[in-house]
């Protein structure tokens, strides 16, 4: 999180234009016009009253977690502000409302979905006979049926589908598809509907894309990685791997459930990371269940391949997956 100031707000607080500007060169970051993101805590007294009306449990929440996550809180921060910066148009007759709309990733995050990765660092908006990229915006020239947008607090967005299908369009299966599965997986829409929706779409570039990333979607699956992997497989050639399959033992009870496995070939694929080591704190003691639980899967004559969420963005791994099953099946 991030602590999300105006320029009006700043005055409000006692600041003027130049001791502003001191502060972008200390603890305040410019977003946009007139919009500031206080980045950090500190010890200048002149920018106390930045912080004076926040409670130790608001100060904590504002340290930047140091990895991609960043880059996507700060997108939201962006969306705020063109929200608005429109809003405030809208009244003054400036801006014909309802013209423009949120769209693509930024219609995503409006719509509380996570995507796998921070693909762009622009608000994206649709709005009819304009098409410019700035340094914070990226308009396309779109025009969105009225039954395909959405109005979501302060926002003006397309819909739910609508916002799939354009993501699916304009971005790669690795972003699409892991956006599709958690929208499906939480019950907010289905394949059936999205296909629906594309039909009823104007804009004809961009559906094969679109009904790719429908087709290659799957409920089943439990995590954006496990999404990217199920699009390596398709993008490799890989097939026979269905997601979260369940291994029981003599007594009935569940020995292990696996991200993916080709029972033909006797191959179950992992995707995870070092942090889920770290779920309890007690790493030695986790790491210790996940061989003794890989070591039963291999006594039952599977091969076991694990994958980081690096790996995923590299084809080696997934070279070396296509020949372990090419290799299984011929010794069967």
């Amino acid at each position: 999180m991030h602590l999300y100031l105006a320029t009006d707000k700043l005055y409000r607080l006692g600041f003027t234009k130049d001791e502003i500007r001191r502060a972008e060169r200390c603890c305040l970051s410019r977003i946009a016009r007139g919009r500031y993101v206080a980045t950090s805590v500190c010890d200048d007294p002149r920018h106390y009253a930045i912080w004076s009306a926040l409670s130790e449990d608001d100060v904590n929440a504002l340290a930047l977690r140091g990895n991609m996550r960043d880059d996507v809180d700060r997108l939201r921060l962006l969306i705020r502000a063109r929200a608005e910066k429109i809003n405030a148009a809208s009244g003054r007759n400036r801006v014909t409302k309802g013209r423009e709309v949120f769209s693509h990733l930024s219609a995503a995050l409006i719509h509380g979905l996570d995507p796998s990765y921070p693909a762009t660092s622009r608000v994206e908006v649709l709005r009819p006979n304009v098409s410019r990229k700035y340094r914070y915006l990226h308009v396309r020239n779109r025009e969105v049926p009225v039954d395909q947008k959405a109005v979501i607090g302060m926002y003006s967005a397309t819909t739910l589908e609508r916002t799939l299908i354009d993501v699916a369009r304009d971005y790669d299966l690795d972003l699409a598809v892991p956006l599709i599965d958690e929208a499906i997986r939480d019950g907010r829409t289905s394949k059936s509907r999205l296909g629906d929706q594309l039909l009823l779409c104007p804009e004809i570039r961009g559906a094969g894309a679109a009904r790719q990333a429908i087709d290659l979607s799957d409920s089943r699956r439990e995590a954006p990685s496990e999404s990217i992997a199920a699009v390596r497989f398709f993008e490799h050639g890989i097939g026979g791997f269905e997601p979260q399959v369940e291994f029981i033992d003599e007594s009935g009870r569940m020995l292990a459930r696996v991200d993916f496995c080709n029972v033909d070939a006797k191959v179950i694929v992992e995707v995870d990371g070092i942090e889920k080591y770290f779920v309890d704190d007690d790493v030695r003691g986790n790491i210790a269940k996940e061989k003794a639980r890989e070591s039963a899967l291999e006594a039952r004559g599977y091969r076991v391949i694990r994958l980081t969420y690096g790996q995923l963005f590299q084809s080696q791994p997934f070279a070396h997956i296509l020949n372990t099953v090419a290799a299984r099946l011929r010794q069967r």
